[in-house]
């Protein structure tokens, strides 16, 4: 029995030992838990968790941490912040930089890479006259990258040879220039600047003249949702150096202050270059200058093509001129106004209609028929029994043509098109793309002229 007695014991010691070590371990291993979430959650609470990152970066004791967003271990610990972030970059990566400030001593080389974002919450990047350099050998080998949501002070992004960059949510804060395009191979095309704020910056965005084997195109870029604050004295928001094609672009809902601390040389948008086609709407250019010089909402040098001005563009307060146009460049505005005059329309003979004059507006814009006014001029000697017919046909965008308009003349006279006429022509639901107009005589011989003068409005 003692025996007996002895095992009983040590068999009920032992399960109590084992069930007092399984209890130990579950709370060891919750209190473990909840102590890393905590932790995870006061280095990374501003993180959203809707996207995985490859990688996180953060400060600890003057060091960069660089942490694996997979496995949630720390891979390697550097002393400068351009070396870390240079270590990890590759295609398809995608960095997190937790709110803190960072001093970069190097330019930042995203080259030959695809699918790099780079994200944070608002770090600040002290870049000390220094640049993130996204770019490529050429196009095909630098496209889709990002940077996101962080503050760029005393340095500049450059975008080269890339295609569709996209820079959204960054402040460009005391710096020389803020966003810079450069093609030296090909171009650089489809980019996105949205979101944006760039103070005190000198030159916030500039499309430079190509350099080497670039070309001139920076096609079908757009700048939204973008605000500049324009401080010192020859500072401009955007510049489009001389041939340099930002064309069949867009600049969306952005606004210019100018002339507060300064009002001396500032320039909302300069272009020595060309805007053609490219879409200026919803833009504010506003001055707090009391006596302004050489202050402007834009400017257009001699070579210069200016963009198309749409719907909402307002220019506040005191400037030199709100366009300073001293070459007389033409301005394209929807609902703009133009007028052509004394056009000289060639008269075919023996009542066959020969060359056609066709009367075309600028690319991407259309006439309106409800605001055309024509005047037709028929001048010379006519012959015994001579008769002119002169007639009139709207093409459309896609290649189709509406009903004829004739006029017919046996003596020299003005006149002008009517409400009547113009129903004639008048089109169902498409697009005008120009004014056909050719002329014949019943004779082999002539001495009479046509001339007609077109006023009107652009779509």
């Amino acid at each position: 029995m003692k025996v007996g007695g002895n095992y009983m014991y040590k068999k009920g010691f032992t399960e109590r030992s084992f069930l007092l070590y399984v209890a130990v371990f579950i709370a060891g291993a919750i209190v473990a838990s909840a102590f890393w979430n905590l932790n995870q959650l006061i280095l990374f609470r501003d993180i959203s968790f809707e996207e995985d990152y490859d990688y996180i970066i953060y400060k600890e004791a003057e060091k960069i941490v660089v942490k694996n967003g997979a496995t949630g271990c720390i891979d390697f610990v550097e002393s400068d912040f351009q070396k870390a972030l240079n270590n990890i970059l590759k295609d398809n990566v995608r960095v997190f930089l937790k709110n803190d400030s960072y001093d970069i001593t190097s330019d930042i080389f995203l080259e030959n890479l695809e699918n790099v974002k780079i994200l944070s919450n608002g770090a600040k990047l002290n870049f000390n006259k220094k640049s993130f350099v996204i770019r490529g050998e050429n196009y095909k080998l630098s496209r889709y990258n990002s940077i996101e949501g962080v503050s760029i002070i005393n340095g500049s992004v450059k975008i080269e040879n890339s295609f569709m960059v996209s820079i959204r949510r960054c402040n460009f804060i005391d710096s020389e220039n803020g966003v810079i395009f450069l093609n030296t191979n090909g171009w650089t095309e489809c980019s996105v600047i949205e979101d944006c704020f760039f103070i005190n910056v000198r030159k916030c965005v500039i499309f430079k003249t190509p350099q080497d084997n670039g070309t001139e195109s920076y096609a079908s870029t757009e700048i939204k949702r973008c605000y500049f604050e324009l401080v010192n004295a020859n500072s401009v928001a955007i510049h489009v150096e001389a041939r340099a094609d930002f064309n069949e672009g867009l600049v969306q809902n952005i606004r210019v202050w100018m002339g507060g601390l300064c009002c001396v040389n500032q320039t909302g948008i300069l272009v020595e270059g060309s805007m053609l086609n490219t879409l200026l709407e919803d833009t504010v250019f506003e001055s707090f200058a009391k006596l302004p010089l050489n202050v402007y909402g834009i400017r257009l040098e001699r070579n210069s093509e200016p963009p198309i001005f749409g719907q909402s563009l307002v220019f506040l307060g005191n400037m030199t001129n709100k366009i300073y146009n001293p070459f007389g460049k033409w301005l394209y505005g929807i609902g703009g106004a133009f007028k052509i005059e004394n056009l000289s329309i060639p008269l075919s003979f023996n009542n066959a209609y020969g060359e056609c004059k066709e009367i075309t507006p600028p690319s991407y814009l259309s006439f309106s028929i409800s605001t055309l006014n024509l005047k037709i001029q028929v001048e010379g000697n006519f012959s015994l029994n001579e008769n002119v017919t002169l007639r009139l046909r709207l093409k459309f965008m896609d290649g189709s043509t509406s009903r004829e308009l004739t006029k017919c003349f046996n003596s020299a006279m003005s006149i002008w098109l009517d409400h009547d006429d113009f129903l004639i022509l008048w089109p169902t639901t498409n697009i005008i793309s120009s004014l056909m107009i050719d002329a014949r005589t019943n004779l082999p011989s002539s001495n009479v002229n046509i001339y007609i003068s077109l006023y009107g409005s652009y779509n």
